[in-house]
């Protein structure tokens, strides 16, 4: 059994979570920007990871 998520997995487990009322289209629409947005994380390097991190918490994003 494979244990590393790919970007759709990691997307798809993230609106499961998401408590927000969306319309299929919509769901579909955030999942392709999720998945989009999971790929950009999983290239960066921990040092970025971690800057970006730092940044969202400066914005006050959890």
């Amino acid at each position: 059994m494979a244990t590393e998520l790919n970007p759709t997995q990691l997307a798809i487990e993230y609106l499961k979570r998401d408590k927000s009322s969306i319309t299929p289209a919509e769901y579909l629409k955030k999942l392709k920007q999720l998945t989009l947005e999971f790929e950009d994380l999983l290239t960066l390097s921990h040092s970025e990871l971690k800057e970006e991190i730092d940044f969202a918490w400066r914005l006050g994003i959890h």
